[in-house]
């Protein structure tokens, strides 16, 4: 009996063993990150003005700075964790410490009865964001090759877009039902969910690539896709990695993609009004580019991740510029569009443009690292969230200001 009992127990050691040094649970982790990441954020936007106005009578422009504050701590969060990671070598335990940080936001959130603590919320939120993201995105670049980054990173992605659609219903209706104590405790609970799962189920993503790129076979399957040696060589700052062809073109693509889906969400349901006189709830259109993106991204990815496989690295850059060509040409079908159907056409249109330029750009930081055989991951994935922020902040408001000069197209 105790025999079988030590087999058994030695069984389940070594499965749960294998589980935590496989790339396959990095990947997992991060998609789980990702999401936890989207759903917090998500879970409070819906109910925010309810409480800064009904509940704490701040005016309307308070929303904006609230939102502000969540940028300003994704970008400390990022560029902290990214030079901090690289230079200690670790990537878990800062994971670990960022999923206290959302417990932490949901604390201050569970007993928040003012204003400034609102805004504090919100800035912790960010922190822990920007470290989230910067380090799950440095994780997948550090166990995978180029030739299957693009699927990895757009899975995360995908679960990404499905909390972007289900984190303000959940939230609402928590709030409706337990006020802001409800998804202040969810928000608790999650941040406690993925510190538990990055505890027992992974170890460090550096440990991982080293074990991976140690077995036979990685050679045999290409190990020309990871850089020639087992340890990185050399160090880049970030300003030395913004001088770079491919992270310019990258953050580039990535700010401009970000930006203009950003700017979007904003003008479209205008213009349905102005121009279509189409009043009705405006709901569904997001709706449906939310499924556009969720069916297509996993699709781009994989394309992506053969087309690289077919005709070497350059085809990421062409990809990019297709998504880049697209997006202009989506972007004047919705201009020009004289009924609903057509601008929904030019909408889902731009969601499948903008992936085409956001996928291979978010992939190509992790292996123009790999390849250059720089230890810089981090710093290369915090100058890409970076660039997501700048984007969600800067051009939202350059659109809103065109259109209410001209319009959504000048006459």
């Amino acid at each position: 009996m105790l025999v079988s009992l030590l087999d058994v127990a030695g069984h389940a050691s070594s499965s749960l063993r294998f589980i935590r040094d496989s790339p396959e649970t990095v990947w997992a982790l991060a998609s789980l990150s990702l999401f936890i990441d989207t759903f917090v954020y998500m879970l409070t936007v819906s109910m925010l003005p309810e409480i800064l106005q009904d509940s704490m009578g701040a005016p309307e422009s308070a929303n904006g700075v609230v939102t502000a504050m969540f940028g300003v701590g994704a970008v400390l969060g990022c560029f902290v964790s990214g030079i901090l990671s690289d230079r200690i070598r670790e990537r878990r335990g800062l994971q670990m410490i960022s999923s206290l940080i959302y417990s932490v936001s949901g604390i201050v959130f569970y007993f928040a009865r003012h204003y400034y603590q609102i805004l504090l919320f919100r800035l912790i939120d960010g922190i822990a964001s920007g470290v989230a993201c910067t380090l799950l995105y440095a994780s997948i670049g550090d166990v995978y090759p180029a030739n299957l980054l693009a699927f990895k990173v757009a899975i995360v992605y995908f679960c990404n877009n499905i909390a972007y659609t289900i984190g303000p219903i959940c939230g609402q209706r928590l709030f409706d039902m337990a006020g802001v104590k409800g998804p202040a405790a969810l928000v608790i609970a999650l941040g406690l969910l993925k510190l538990v799962a990055l505890f027992v189920f992974s170890n460090d993503s550096l440990a991982i690539r080293s074990a991976v790129r140690s077995r036979a076979y990685v050679s045999a399957a290409d190990d020309s896709t990871f850089s020639k040696s087992h340890e990185s060589v050399a160090s880049m700052s970030i300003p030395r990695l913004l001088m770079q062809p491919p992270v310019i073109i990258s953050t580039l693509s990535i700010v401009t993609s970000i930006g203009i889906q950003c700017m979007l969400e904003g003008l479209v349901p205008l213009h349905l009004v102005d121009k279509l006189n189409h009043d009705q709830d405006n709901g569904i259109t997001f709706v449906i580019l939310g499924l556009v993106f969720t069916i297509m991204v996993p699709i781009v990815g994989k394309a992506t991740d053969s087309l690289i496989e077919w005709r070497g690295e350059t085809m990421r850059y062409y990809a990019m510029m297709f998504g880049a060509a697209a997006t202009v040409c989506s972007v004047l079908l919705m201009a020009l569009a004289n009924s609903y159907a057509v601008m929904m056409v030019g909408y889902a249109f731009f969601a499948v443009a903008d992936l085409c330029m956001f996928i291979p750009a978010q992939s190509a930081y992790g292996d123009f690292v790999n390849g250059a055989n720089t230890d810089s991951m981090a710093r290369g994935y915090s100058i890409s969230v970076f660039a997501w922020a700048l984007g969600a902040i800067s051009l939202p408001p350059i659109g809103t200001a065109l259109y209410s000069r001209f319009g959504f197209s000048k006459p």
